[in-house]
């Protein structure tokens, strides 16, 4: 039996979805103003990285980010296209996870050859985040533009 309302799931949703949307917003934000998107993008180009990757790239992809966290954070608070920027969002965990993994790899920190911090804090809360996100039903989101714009069955 399922005691659960409606409600209650449009609610767990949007507040799930608020807080990832929160998460990838300040997270932009704070390489904008701290320390700036060429600065951001500087320091990529120079790390460990560059010994496998081109710094061009790397620099490309770090001036990148700011930019794209701010867009798919604000999209996730107004609820907008969210599906697909919940795949946007695995896209970019999972390239995270893998940049920190190769950077581990040069410079090992323990059994994933991760720093344990960034993979706990930061990593793991946001993959959960999104795949919590993914596992709830579409028909539930009320409180969205998605929802908004659905037409009722």
């Amino acid at each position: 039996m399922n005691d659960v309302t409606p409600l209650e799931r449009a609610a767990a949703i949007f507040l799930t979805r608020t807080m990832l949307g929160f998460v990838y917003l300040f997270a932009g934000v704070h390489k904008l103003l701290d320390p700036g998107v060429l600065e951001f993008g500087r320091q990529w180009a120079v790390s460990q990285a560059s010994q496998l990757l081109p710094g061009a790239l790397l620099m490309a992809v770090g001036t990148l980010t700011p930019f794209i966290e701010l867009v798919l954070g604000g999209l996730l608070l107004m609820g907008l296209w969210t599906r697909p920027v919940l795949r946007c969002l695995v896209v970019l965990i999972v390239g995270i996870a893998v940049a920190y993994g190769v950077a581990g790899l040069m410079r090992p920190r323990g059994p994933t050859a991760m720093d344990i911090t960034v993979v706990n804090f930061y990593i793991l809360p946001r993959a959960a985040l999104v795949m919590l996100n993914l596992f709830l039903s579409v028909e539930d989101d009320r409180f969205s533009i998605d929802g908004l714009m659905r037409k009722p069955v």
